[in-house]
């Protein structure tokens, strides 16, 4: 049953275009749900609630609606009540958004399914202002959420605030751009979100948060990212174009490194404990040189490499080079604090650790070498939703005690 502040149907009657009103449409499982949002009567401005219940049907479910600048569609659940869709097999990805924008989609759950959304062009439109925002995305088959289409051109994307865990196949929770610049994603964010347990034994990689070459001018900030198989935040280069900035993300626990850039990034105040690789890492990538990178102010403990790894390519390279610059801590316990191998501009400045620094022509004058921390300053990442399901306390112990243990 739909209850709409204008019914569809008196629009239909009176041959009124709906695109001129907003309306409000209720839906619950047991109605013709599927109809209506793979549909084409949503117009700008009008809103789906869906009520609590379980959302499964067999057949392809595929949106398309686009909303404007200032008048988005929004599906979303009824406030307190829990929604899931879930499909009844693999066989098919749970969400596909098509040439969608200006498209809300907030605070329901997502599982089953090939993977829990894709979004791609549709017939040369491309998608745009897309918000994905508190959702619960869990024990798919394959990727949480994909931006990867071939020739897709992804623009002002927003993931935020989204809990995502127990992925399966590649296992990325954000898989963004094409290898090779084939697809580009530019000016997004990706914030606030929950990511953990990617790293079953039918995860292939595994990343995080992964945006590929070509892409550019997105924020990756505030993201809380463990147990993961490859790294928890994996960047390559954007061309020349605006630099990715990757800021206050908290990661421990990885089966990778922690932080993986190949270029073109402003890597900021971030936290990583516990990294299987390099606290931060970078190499050279699909085209991609170390080069442009502005590495500042991180915190960053590891036991098995070195806190900062940087191989360079074996020519040298143009640009600003890297930057290190008021890291609060690099220390590695017995291995090398930084590590830089072949060819690379590197410039120190007022960095504090433990451990040695590796690397032709590297001063270390400008390094202060601590024997042990008085304090971490940890960050608060107030009213994150991390905080529904861990202890502030024990997140907060991962860090301190690593400062201390050898």
């Amino acid at each position: 049953m739909l209850l709409n502040k204008i019914s569809l149907a008196v629009l239909i009657a009176l041959n009124l275009p709906s695109a001129a009103f907003s309306a409000t449409i209720e839906l619950g499982p047991d109605g013709d749900w599927f109809s209506i949002l793979s549909g084409d009567r949503l117009a700008p401005g009008d809103e789906v609630v869906l009520r609590q219940g379980v959302y499964s049907d067999a057949r392809r479910l595929v949106i398309r609606h686009c909303g404007v600048l200032g008048k988005p569609i929004t599906i979303r659940c009824a406030t307190h009540e829990t929604v899931v869709f879930k499909r009844p097999d693999a066989k098919q990805n749970t969400l596909n958004l098509e040439g969608t924008q200006h498209l809300q989609l907030v605070g329901f759950e997502i599982t089953g399914g090939s993977s829990g959304i894709r979004i791609g062009p549709y017939q040369g439109r491309q998608p745009s202002d897309v918000v994905l925002e508190g959702l619960h995305i869990h024990d798919i088959g394959g990727v949480a959420v994909t931006c990867n289409h071939e020739a897709g051109d992804y623009k002002r994307m927003t993931f935020r605030g989204n809990h995502i865990h127990h992925t399966g196949g590649h296992g990325e929770a954000f898989y963004l751009g094409g290898n090779n610049g084939t697809a580009i994603i530019s000016d997004s964010l990706i914030e606030d979100n929950y990511i953990h347990h990617l790293d079953g034994d039918n995860i292939s990689q595994g990343d995080g948060v992964e945006i590929k070459q070509g892409s550019y001018g997105n924020r990756i900030v505030s993201n809380v990212i463990h147990d993961t198989k490859y790294p928890g935040i994996t960047v390559y280069g954007t061309a020349g174009r605006t630099q990715n900035l990757i800021e206050h993300n908290l990661i421990w626990n990885t089966g990778d490194h922690g932080i993986q850039a190949a270029a073109d990034s402003i890597i900021r105040n971030n936290f990583i404990a516990d990294a299987g690789g390099c606290g931060i890492y970078s190499r050279e990538h699909q085209r991609a040189v170390p080069n442009s990178l502005r590495i500042e102010g991180n915190f960053v403990i590891t036991r098995k490499n070195a806190a900062l790894r940087i191989i360079g390519s074996t020519s040298e390279a143009t640009g600003s080079g890297v930057q290190l610059i008021a890291n609060r801590l690099f220390t590695a316990n017995g291995h090398p604090a930084i590590r830089i191998d072949n060819v690379v501009k590197v410039s120190i400045d007022q960095n504090r650790g433990q451990g040695e620094i590796i690397g032709k022509d590297v001063d270390s004058k400008q390094w202060s070498t601590l024997t042990q921390p008085d304090h971490v300053d940890f960050p608060e990442l107030s009213g994150h939703l991390v905080w529904r399901y861990l202890r502030r306390s024990i997140v907060e112990s991962i860090f301190t005690e690593s400062v201390i243990r050898k």
